[in-house]
C-alpha cells in the first residue's frame, strides 16, 4: 500500500460512516417504490467498490490538475475526493442494468450539493476536448467491460488525455474463463452457451447484455495500433484471491467454487505461485495507458 492510500483511506473510511445511508435508502425507497433493503445493499457495494477504486488511483492523484472518473457509479469517491480538493470531474451515464440507480445517485449528490461535483452524463466514446476539455488523470474500475465500443471509448479517452497524462483502468481479464458479477464460468467465444449452461435461469441478464469480454490481449493490440502505450499491472489474481479470504462483501458477490479455490490457494504454498502469474493470465487486469513510453511491458 502507498502512502498516498495510506494517507487517503482512512480519510474515506470515515467519509463513508457518516453518510446516513439508512436514511438515503429509505428516502429513494419511499420514491422509487422498492425496498429500502434494496438501496441499502446498492449503497453498501458501491462504498465498498470506492475503497477499491481509491487503491487504484491515490498513487496517481499528485499534482493532478484535472482528473476524469469514467463510470463514477454512484459517484462516491468523486465525492470523496472533490472534498480532499482535488479537481475530479464524474463521468456517468448509468446506461442500464441499474433500476434504482440514478435515484439513488440524485440523493447523494443531493446530500453533498454543497460540493458542486460536476457530473457528465456523456458516453465515454463521445469524450472531445473542445466540448469536454482535457485531463491529465482519467480512471475507471469495473467500467472498461460494459462499454459496447471500448476501442472508441479508448481513443476518445486517449483524445482527452495530456500529452504526459496517464490512464489507469481496472476489469476482468476474459482470457481468464470466469465471470465475477455473476460468479460463474464464461467462454467469451461461445456466449450463448455460456448464458444457458452457467447463467442462472431467474438472473436479471442486463448486466450480462452489457458485457464485451474484453481481454488482455485486446488492449494491447489495439493501444499498439493507436501508438499508445500500455502497462499491466503484475500479482493482481493473487491480490483478487486475498481479497475473497479477506473481504466479507467482495466474498459474498463470489460465491461458488471460486470462493473455495481463493481459500484452498491462500491457505497452502500455492498463493506464492500465483503471486507470479503473468498479467495476461490473471483476472482482474489494471492498465495503464499513456502518449508516451514511460513504462510498457
Amino acid at each position: 500500500m502507498n502512502s498516498d492510500t495510506m494517507t487517503l483511506k482512512p480519510k474515506l473510511v470515515e467519509f463513508l460512516d457518516q453518510i446516513p445511508f439508512d436514511a438515503i435508502a429509505s428516502k429513494v425507497a419511499s420514491c422509487a417504490d422498492k425496498p429500502a433493503a434494496e438501496i441499502s445493499t446498492l449503497l453498501n457495494t458501491y462504498a465498498n467498490e470506492s475503497l477499491v477504486s481509491l487503491d487504484l488511483v491515490a498513487g496517481h492523484l499528485a499534482g493532478t490538475q484535472r482528473i476524469l472518473e469514467v463510470g463514477a457509479g454512484l459517484c462516491l469517491l468523486s465525492l470523496f475526493l472533490k472534498k480532499e480538493g482535488y479537481p475530479i470531474i464524474a463521468l456517468e451515464p448509468a446506461l442500464g442494468g441499474y433500476g434504482i440507480f440514478e435515484q439513488t445517485k440524485d440523493a447523494l449528490r443531493e446530500h453533498f450539493s454543497s460540493l458542486r461535483l460536476e457530473v457528465m452524463t456523456v458516453p465515454a466514446q463521445q469524450l472531445t476536448v473542445v466540448g469536454h476539455g482535457s485531463f491529465d488523470l482519467i480512471f475507471s474500475n469495473n467500467v472498461m467491460e460494459h462499454i459496447p465500443d471500448w476501442r472508441t471509448a479508448i481513443t476518445a479517452m486517449a483524445a482527452v488525455l495530456n500529452e504526459n497524462g496517464k490512464m489507469v483502468h481496472a476489469c476482468p481479464n476474459y482470457t481468464i474463463p470466469y465471470e465475477p458479477h455473476y460468479g460463474i464460468p464464461v467462454f467469451r467465444h461461445f456466449r450463448t452457451l455460456s448464458q444457458h449452461f452457467f447463467l442462472p435461469k431467474n438472473t436479471n441478464k442486463d448486466i450480462w447484455n452489457s458485457l464485451n469480454f474484453i481481454t488482455c490481449y485486446n488492449i494491447k493490440n489495439y493501444c499498439r495500433q493507436e501508438s499508445l502505450y500500455c502497462y499491466f499491472e503484475k500479482g493482481l489474481l493473487y491480490n483478487a484471491f486475498k481479497r475473497i479470504d479477506d473481504d466479507p462483501v467482495f466474498k459474498q458477490r463470489h460465491q461458488g467454487i471460486i470462493v473455495h479455490v481463493a481459500h484452498i490457494m491462500m491457505k497452502t504454498p500455492f498463493k506464492q505461485i500465483i503471486r507470479h502469474i503473468p498479467a495476461c493470465l490473471s483476472t482482474p487486469m489494471i492498465f495503464e495507458i499513456t502518449h508516451s513510453a514511460s513504462k510498457e511491458n
